[in-house]
């Protein structure tokens, strides 16, 4: 092993590097002109940051500030991604439950499942539609939307109220993200953005005040309207397939009344593949949605962050063995979350089997980004020449510009390879 101290700057730049030389670097590594060209060209990128990049058999090829406390922000949804793998497995799939009430309502009752689109209601709508003829249904009184499965008003700390996709509330029962996608044009006319969502009143109502052009915004915090979104939008595939709602639509908020009949379950797709999707879109309701059904599955309903925080909590300390971070939800939105890049490189170790799932980049690295106010990161693996996965992980502070994450990888894959 080799330490080198480099000041450049009046900043003290320690470096670590353990001079692992098999198949997959080539002997320039050691050159030390090279690493000393190296790092000359990292200080102005790396400065108040962290990096940590391990081979194969779990030794360091190099080490700035690795037990530093860090805000990962949104690489940890690779923690999150493992826990629930390797707790709930690749092929969970996440029930959402219909039932025929003894006054002729449509129950849902929602677990959470995060992957419902206005595709899976329009399927759901052509599987209830031979079911409800079968029990010589004529006519739904009304929809009823179960959503105690999860406790009502969670919140997750450092969302906001703004109109991002990315600050959307999580519930029982979600669809389309609690998204809407609408197209407002100069005139003030307004049309769906994809063709296989309609125009709901819930969102003729929100995308009033909207600029003009294509807009997707959230439904906002309130439980209520969410529910109410999702009732509208399944009314309409229910009724495209024939099935007769009575109007106007009475939508009610309550659990599954009692002597109710379970006429249909959707399940959603398998949870490797909900989970691919979350890891390569950054989806931050997700994320969430996953942690609070792994806490609920581990410590009861119904389903709150405090149980999804214990269960990450307890995985990331008795699986992985971590000790001493900070956790405050699953998503990386909250600047409470503190790991250093030691203790990240452990959880990388550990979701190595998955790293397949990781979008990616330059077909040199497949990972993660992570990006709040004054915080950049990059975490995953570099793909050597001879298709080695090589984890590493970096977390910047107070980054000039957000990109410096990939510079610094390139550098460092480039140097290696």
């Amino acid at each position: 092993m080799r330490l080198f101290i480099l000041v450049l700057s009046g900043y003290c730049f320690p470096v670590i590097v353990t001079l692992v030389l098999w198949g997959a670097i080539s002997s320039s590594y050691a050159d030390s002109h090279n690493f000393d060209e190296l790092l000359a060209r990292l200080s102005p990128y790396l400065k108040n940051g962290s990096a940590l990049i391990v081979d194969p058999q779990g030794h360091e090829l190099f080490a700035n500030n690795p037990d530093q406390k860090m805000i990962p922000a949104s690489i940890l949804k690779i923690a999150t991604a493992d826990a629930v793998l390797t707790r709930l497995g690749e092929g969970y799939r996440i029930p959402t439950e219909f039932y025929l009430t003894s006054d002729n309502y449509l129950a849902v009752k929602g677990y959470g499942d995060p992957s419902l689109v206005s595709e899976s209601l329009t399927n759901i709508a052509l599987q209830l539609k031979p079911i409800l003829k079968k029990l010589n249904n004529t006519e739904l009184k009304g929809i009823i939307m179960d959503s105690s499965f999860f406790k009502p008003g969670q919140k997750i700390n450092g969302q906001s109220s703004s109109n991002n996709p990315y600050d959307a509330s999580i519930g029982a029962l979600v669809v389309n993200y609690n998204t809407i996608y609408v197209h407002k044009s100069r005139q003030g006319t307004l049309s769906s953005a994809e063709p296989q969502t309609p125009l709901t009143p819930t969102v003729r109502k929100l995308a009033r005040k909207i600029p003009y052009g294509k807009q997707r915004i959230n439904l906002g915090n309130n439980e209520e309207q969410n529910l109410v979104y999702f009732a509208e939008l399944l009314y309409y595939k229910l009724s495209e397939q024939g099935i007769v709602v009575s109007t106007p639509l009475s939508i009610m908020h309550k659990s599954v009344p009692e002597g109710s009949i379970k006429v249909y379950t959707h399940y959603s797709k398998p949870l490797s593949e909900i989970v691919q999707q979350l890891l390569y879109y950054s989806n931050n309701l997700t994320a969430n949605q996953l942690l609070l059904i792994l806490g609920a599955r581990e410590y009861g309903i119904p389903a709150d962050q405090s149980k999804g925080q214990k269960a990450l909590r307890n995985f990331l300390s008795q699986t992985i063995g971590l000790k001493d971070f900070s956790l405050n939800e699953g998503s990386g939105l909250s600047r409470q979350n503190r790991f250093t890049a030691r203790q990240f490189m452990k959880i990388l170790q550990h979701f190595e089997p998955y790293h397949y799932l990781l979008r990616g980049y330059d077909e040199k690295f497949l990972a993660k980004t992570g990006t709040l106010n004054g915080i950049a990161s990059f975490a995953g693996y570099m793909i050597s020449p001879q298709n080695k996965t090589i984890p590493f992980v970096i977390m910047l502070k107070q980054p000039k510009r957000s990109h410096y994450r990939y510079k610094i990888a390139e550098m460092l894959y480039e140097y290696l390879f």
